[in-house]
């Protein structure tokens, strides 16, 4: 059986209103009371991951930033930043082409530059898009509204300091065109990057993933990654899914995010998808 539960946030423990069923929640507690390691893994930063989950979300780790930062109880045990050089050529990029961008710097919060503003507001207003989730828009709204700082520039000292780099656009084709050009700037400026949505893309450091990041916490905690279990729905699980003993994708997951894992559940996140597979799972 297995010995942990390794499970992404939004899209398969998050509900579309990015809450915590109170099943979902009481069934973690009782894996964990039974000895089942239960670790959240997201691209969120570490700080607004909790904001939603909660201080009592029964997990004994998390990788957070998809795979930036890695946490032991509350404890860091490895944190990455982006390079000095390429956080200010993604932003002058981003801003030539008016694409959504946030800058996560490790020690919390969110940072945008005052002067995009305007375009960025263009990027959430209106009606939400068919090709948007509803989480991920929620989301964006929220950031938008009540997370971002917006400062009139970013110094060195906090450019060093950026773990990730999360983009969107409520424009399909917006963002696979700004996909293409990560994918020819990560030739000449080495990064990784990964995408939980058709809308978005987040950047990390080269050989930085949601897998690295669950093989160091593994690794922490002496556990095999033979006997650890992974559920996800974006293409950032892939990772986690290629290294885990056994993976599932949500049935909201993309085909070829389905066909890459082990199995599928039964019911999507706006189901309950992921606490009726766990139950399926283990009793």
């Amino acid at each position: 059986m297995y010995q942990t539960v390794m499970t992404d946030l939004d899209g398969t423990v998050l509900t579309p209103l990015n809450t915590v069923t109170d099943e979902l929640r009481n069934y973690l507690r009782v894996l964990r009371k039974r000895g089942v390691h239960i670790f959240a893994v997201t691209g969120r930063p570490y700080k607004d991951a909790w904001d939603v989950l909660q201080e009592d979300f029964p997990a004994d780790g998390m990788v957070s930033a998809n795979g930036m930062a890695v946490y032991a109880g509350n404890e860091n045990i490895f944190q990455g930043a982006l390079s000095e050089e390429l956080v200010p050529e993604l932003i002058r990029r981003a801003e030539r082409a008016e694409i959504y961008y946030e800058l996560n710097p490790a020690e919390g919060g969110r940072v945008t530059l005052a002067q995009d503003r305007p375009y960025i507001l263009e990027q959430i207003c209106g009606p939400k898009p068919g090709s948007v989730s509803e989480n991920e828009w929620l989301s964006r709204l929220r950031a938008v509204n009540q997370i971002i700082t917006w400062k009139d520039k970013v110094t060195l000292p906090e450019i060093s300091t950026v773990s990730k780099m999360y983009f969107f656009s409520k424009h399909v084709e917006k963002m696979r065109q700004w996909k293409q050009e990560l994918a020819e700037l990560s030739l000449e400026m080495p990064f990784d990057f990964f995408s939980s949505s058709q809308n978005n893309a987040e950047v990390t450091a080269k050989g930085v993933s949601k897998a690295s990041g669950i093989q160091t916490l593994l690794h922490h905690y002496r556990l095999p990654l033979e006997t650890a279990l992974a559920v996800g729905d974006g293409e950032n699980d892939l990772p986690m899914f290629r290294v885990a003993g056994h993976s599932a994708a949500m049935k909201n997951a993309p085909d070829h995010v389905k066909a890459r894992a082990d199995e599928v559940t039964d019911y999507s996140y706006a189901e309950n998808g992921l606490y009726h597979f766990l139950k399926k799972t283990f009793d």
